[in-house]
């Protein structure tokens, strides 16, 4: 009669069970350091995204949204643009569920991807799985996988220290024989099918190497060579990629010739037969993010391909470019003192009309025994090129002053909503909130444990005779739409309890970077990187400013005028 007993309790609880059961939606994640890419001794992208596929294919309740790939980007840090994109999407609410291959695709950095799997994951309620190594955040144990997960994350960092050290010494040798080891070939060449380390000319756009030489020896300068292909409708090598499907970015549709492109051509001896490499340099194991090499110390190695240019006709046209900068350091070599004022904004910053990249600049005027010095910012393509976009430039210190100005307003509305949200949090009514909805967490978590249980016992009665198979299938699918749900509520529940936590900002990962950088003395290419997506150059009186923290920002300023209006943000 117990057993009868169960049974009937069993279905009874069924019976309150009825919701539909979660569907997570979810993002597959990829990733491949540049080191590896099409190395196939080494794990593919495909094999990645084919065992998350694999892995998810049984499991209706992972519906796959979208899938990222970061190809041939290093894990030790996070801003990779199909990661970025991820967590953008997350952000918006349209990602509740994020499944890696590994730890080590997620990253490589110790203490960032330490941040997202205890902080920011938890904070937006998303599910993270990494599917080789056996971790899922909805069922992981915190007393194991709270010395676990972290250990493994400190093994990564310290693996691609070393995988640093000896990916150096393979590139060294490399270099030292004459291969070839760049991501993307020079125009003009492309990559042997059979050997990619080694080059092979591009018969398509190979005569308009030789013009651009030819058009430089004649004397032609390098705006003029730039002029000639734009009229003449000759894609730049960028375009050119796009057109041929090697690159997909859509930035890369119409961009045209400019004199920076024309001079790495003239000045790069791979189009007499030589490979001259090691431009940069970038070792993990010494510290060493990114350091230009100076000429005489890249490796050389001569004729290691054919060649598109004789050395004869690379030999005039590197006498007429010395000769021009002989010219050039007699006329302006005694302005060298002035310097040159570093570019805070990188590759950020771009003329709104065409998109090309704006390039810092020096003009010397003198005027009545007065020398007056102007450095500003400059579109690329303006006319002397034969491009459609007017002519842009704009003083380096208005953009400067109106980008700092700008940062300083948002950073002191973020830490005064930060402020008011403090003064709220430590509000007796605060505490009380926080009170009860740890109340209703803990009530929450003992129904989902209760339900477990019950749920963890239904094969016994399957078993016994106590349930048959239809009873039993039916038993354990609303059970588990009941563990679901249960689910969802505690969450919704602690994400409000966190909102009337005194270190509520926290949670937001753009806080730490304000705080860093509360009183910062002027801009600098850190600041710019920590807070900066964009700048767009309208003309010299007006600039558009894109911040990397902006959703994140208006979502915590909602959060506020909801608290201050006296509802409660359900996240």
């Amino acid at each position: 009669m117990a057993r009868k007993s169960r049974k009937q309790n069993a279905l009874k609880a069924v019976s309150m069970a009825e919701t539909k059961e979660k569907s997570y939606r979810t993002a597959l994640y990829a990733r491949l350091s540049v080191e590896d890419s099409g190395n196939p001794d080494c794990d593919t992208i495909e094999n990645q995204i084919n065992l998350l596929r694999e892995y998810v294919k049984d499991k209706p309740y992972l519906q796959v949204t979208e899938e990222f790939v970061d190809n041939g980007v290093t894990g030790t840090r996070f801003d990779r643009p199909e990661f970025n994109r991820m967590i953008e999407r997350m952000r918006k609410g349209e990602i509740d569920c994020i499944i890696v291959k590994d730890l080590s695709r997620l990253g490589r950095n110790y203490l960032e991807a330490g941040d997202y799997l205890e902080k920011i994951f938890p904070f937006f309620g998303v599910r993270f799985i990494s599917v080789t190594d056996g971790y899922d955040s909805l069922s992981s144990k915190p007393a194991e996988d709270g010395l676990v997960v972290p250990l493994k994350n400190l093994i990564n960092e310290a693996y691609a220290k070393d995988m640093s050290k000896k990916i150096s010494t393979s590139i060294a040798i490399k270099q030292g024989r004459g291969d070839f080891i760049g991501s993307k070939a020079p125009y003009g060449y492309r990559k042997s099918p059979e050997n990619k380390n080694k080059l092979v000319v591009d018969e398509e756009v190979r005569q308009v190497v030789v013009d651009i030489f030819e058009w430089k020896a004649a004397g032609l300068g390098y705006a003029a060579i730039a002029r000639k292909l734009n009229e003449a409708g000759v894609p730049s090598p960028s375009k050119y990629r796009y057109l041929k499907g090697l690159t997909h970015n859509p930035r890369f549709e119409n961009v045209l010739w400019g004199d920076s492109t024309i001079q790495c051509i003239l000045t790069n001896p791979v189009y007499m037969g030589d490979m001259e490499q090691g431009l940069t340099k970038r070792a993990i194991h010494k510290g060493i993010s990114f350091q230009r090499v100076a000429k005489g110390d890249r490796p050389y190695v001569s004729n290691t391909h054919e060649p598109i240019v004789s050395r004869e006709l690379y030999g005039r046209v590197s006498s007429l470019l010395e000769e021009g900068r002989r010219k050039c350091l007699a006329r302006k070599g005694k302005y060298d003192y002035l310097g040159m004022p570093e570019n805070p904004y990188r590759s950020m910053m771009f003329c709104a009309d065409c998109g090309g990249r704006m390039t810092i600049k020096r003009s010397v005027r003198k005027h009545k025994d007065k020398m007056y010095v102007w450095y500003g910012y400059v579109c690329p393509n303006s006319s002397s090129y034969g491009t459609f976009c007017k002519e842009k430039n704009i003083a380096k210190g208005k953009v400067d002053e109106a980008v700092e100005k700008s940062l300083r307003v948002q950073m002191k509305l973020f830490f005064e909503a930060q402020e008011t949200m403090l003064r709220m949090n430590r509000t007796r009514q605060a505490k009380r909130e926080r009170e009860e909805y740890q109340r209703e967490t803990e009530l929450l978590g003992g129904r989902l444990e209760h339900t477990k249980k019950i749920a963890g016992g239904l094969y016994e009665d399957f078993a016994d005779g106590v349930l048959n198979e239809k009873e039993y299938l039916l038993a354990r699918k609303r059970y588990r739409e009941e563990e679901s749900r249960l689910e969802q509520l505690i969450a919704k529940t602690s994400y409000k309890q966190s909102v009337y936590q005194e270190d509520f900002a926290k949670t937001f990962d753009f806080a730490s970077k304000m705080e860093k950088h509360r009183n910062f003395d002027c801009l600098t290419p850190e600041i710019v990187q920590a807070f900066i997506k964009a700048v767009w150059i309208v003309d010299s009186k007006h600039i558009e400013i894109e911040y990397a923290f902006e959703d994140g920002l208006q979502k915590y300023l909602n959060i506020l005028r909801e608290r201050e209006e006296g509802s409660v943000c359900t996240g």
